[in-house]
């Protein structure tokens, strides 16, 4: 649904704003894209930044998923099917684009580039795409952070094949503290209502 916004701006605010005319392209997409990168460099508000981003991204994040899981078919682990060579150029792209980055001889970390707007994800995922287990935002999550990072210039299939290396690597351990703590969550929610029946039925 579209919103109108009026903005009450003084005579040189304005002036400023006029000279976006001076540059191609449709005036109201350009406002948008400065309230994006309004959202995107303040702390208040990076997280709706990646609000806003997941749901633009969602068509593609869900081929990216439902490509990453097609590799699960055949394999708990699609890494261990590669060749030496196809990993190495995976993780270099990663480094690339500073997702992750060499920490001693043949050791790898997540950068804080990387990680900081993972978790920020992570923790919308499961509103913006509803019913979705953890593994599978987990999924996504990385995917997104990794078109935010490449600035949308990784293919699909890279997409895919970097996300699982993170994922794997990685991201996964977030996923299973997330599951474990949904799993308690949903026991605790379903002993206070087995109590709460009990307590009807002797009242």
């Amino acid at each position: 649904m579209v919103k109108w916004i009026v903005v009450k701006l003084s005579d040189r605010e304005h002036q400023i704003l006029e000279t976006i005319n001076e540059i191609p392209g449709d005036c109201s997409q350009k406002l948008k894209e400065l309230y994006i990168q309004y959202l995107q460099t303040s702390p208040n508000f990076k997280a709706e930044f990646h609000n806003i981003k997941l749901e633009e991204k969602k068509d593609l994040l869900l081929e990216v998923l439902a490509s990453i899981w097609k590799e699960y078919e055949t394999s708990s682990n699609p890494i261990e099917d590669w060749d030496k060579e196809k990993f190495n150029k995976i993780r270099d792209e990663l480094v690339q684009v500073n997702a992750i980055q060499q920490m001693g001889v043949g050791n790898f970390i997540p950068t804080q580039a990387f990680k900081k707007p993972w978790l920020s994800a992570f923790n919308k995922t499961s509103k913006i795409f509803p019913g979705m287990d953890e593994f599978s935002q987990a999924g996504i999550t990385s995917a997104y952070v990794l078109t935010h990072l490449s600035r949308d210039t990784f293919p699909i299939e890279l997409l895919k094949d970097a996300a699982i290396v993170l994922n794997e690597d990685f991201m996964f351990t977030y996923a299973i503290a997330k599951k474990r703590a949904n799993d308690f969550s949903e026991a605790i929610k379903k002993r206070r209502t087995s109590t709460s029946s009990g307590n009807d039925l002797t009242a």
